[in-house]
């Protein structure tokens, strides 16, 4: 795994690199296109996947999963 510290506008940011099949990326690209369409920003990466997280979250307190 590699990891690496990167400085932005905003704040300090560690960033860690995942292997991730062709597949589940391009899955990924089509959530952040939703996330753009509801939003009219630009997501990253990482903002899929925390909607994907805050969403399992969500559900497992509910019970359904």
């Amino acid at each position: 795994m590699f990891n690496y510290v990167k400085y932005t506008k905003y704040a300090l940011v560690d960033i860690t690199t995942i292997r991730i099949t062709k597949s589940t990326h391009k899955e990924i690209l089509k959530i952040m296109g939703q996330i753009q369409a509801r939003t009219g920003e630009i997501p990253t990466l990482d903002d899929a996947l925390q909607e994907l997280l805050n969403n399992y979250k969500k559900k497992s307190r509910k019970g359904h999963v």
